[in-house]
């Protein structure tokens, strides 16, 4: 069975997305900021079929811990075939406009962030020859907006 890491596991998109491998009994790891949503997630897709489902809490912008996660979703899950990540915010545009630690906070979220465990799974994906990985975005990455340029530069990145 699949065995999917999934990051920013309780936006919309990834949880529908996640139920579709729910259903086929894949094994999940999932990632997200709050810890209420995120169990309430895990419980739905447990009940829609799931073989396994864990959660680990975490704010992707705290690089130092994303090896931590990666080394406990290996384990958990004996592996990882796939490393879905669908996390980002969509901050206030003026405010990133007026102050550049909100716009430096904002790029962090939407594309900094992903770079440690995007290149954590495709070293090891690497390694063993097999695997994926799917990163969602957001339309604003091709077509920005000038009224909110800080958001569209970090979905386009």
């Amino acid at each position: 069975m699949l065995k999917i890491l999934a990051i920013g596991a309780t936006s919309t998109i990834a949880h529908e997305t996640l139920r579709h491998f729910a259903k086929d009994g894949a094994s999940l790891f999932l990632v997200g900021r709050t810890p209420d949503k995120l169990q309430m997630v895990a419980d739905d897709l447990q009940v829609r079929g799931a073989k396994q489902v864990e959660t680990f809490v975490l704010d992707m912008t705290e690089h130092d811990q994303q090896p931590v996660m990666w080394r406990e979703a290996l384990e958990t899950l004996n592996g990882v075939d796939a490393l879905f990540v669908a996390h980002g915010t969509l901050g206030d545009p003026d405010a990133a406009a007026d102050d550049y630690t909100v716009a430096l906070r904002e790029l962090d979220n939407n594309f900094l962030s992903a770079v440690p465990i995007l290149t954590l799974a495709a070293n090891y994906m690497e390694q063993q020859g097999r695997g994926a990985i799917a990163v969602i975005s957001s339309v604003a990455g091709d077509r920005g907006r000038a009224s909110n340029y800080v958001y569209g530069s970090g979905m386009a990145a």
